[in-house]
């Protein structure tokens, strides 16, 4: 091996890559570290869904709160859950904003031989919202690709 081939390998490691799953109608959920340097706790990951060019919304999971949404999804989905986001210490920050009956961020339910994400966002000039429903056996590879992201996004914190 020589240096260059060294290098790609590193950078390769090193880039977060993002994780996707599309659906039959062309909505896709993507999910990618944030690649910003944060202190710890801090570093961010996105989950975003894409309905089309024109509608698409993202939540910011911290590292704080990504592993109670990794252990969610480590047994089927049976009920609402919402991310609730917290301060590095654990103390919870409470919602930043109000929409359908207070969920804020990223919400999970259960559907019909699956569950749905919803990702709610402030555009600045409204509330931004798209959900994907994915089939029970996109579960685990999406709590997988939570899991991987997590450690890129750590490795990121000061």
């Amino acid at each position: 091996m020589d240096f260059h081939d060294a290098i790609n390998i590193v950078t390769a490691e090193l880039t977060p890559q993002p994780w996707d799953y599309t659906t039959p109608h062309e909505v896709t959920l993507t999910v990618i570290p944030a690649g910003h340097p944060e202190d710890p706790g801090c570093a961010e990951v996105y989950l975003r869904v894409t309905r089309d060019k024109a509608h698409a919304a993202q939540a910011a999971i911290t590292t704080t709160d990504l592993p109670a949404l990794i252990a969610v999804l480590g047994e089927p989905v049976t009920s609402h859950w919402e991310h609730e986001p917290h301060y590095t210490d654990g103390t919870p920050k409470g919602r930043i904003g109000t929409w359908l009956g207070d969920v804020t961020g990223l919400a999970l339910n259960p559907m019909q031989d699956g569950f749905s994400v919803t990702a709610i966002e402030d555009a600045g000039d409204g509330v931004a919202a798209a959900s994907i429903t994915l089939p029970e056996a996109q579960r685990l590879p999406l709590a997988s690709a939570l899991r991987r992201a997590l450690d890129v996004a750590r490795g990121w914190e000061g």
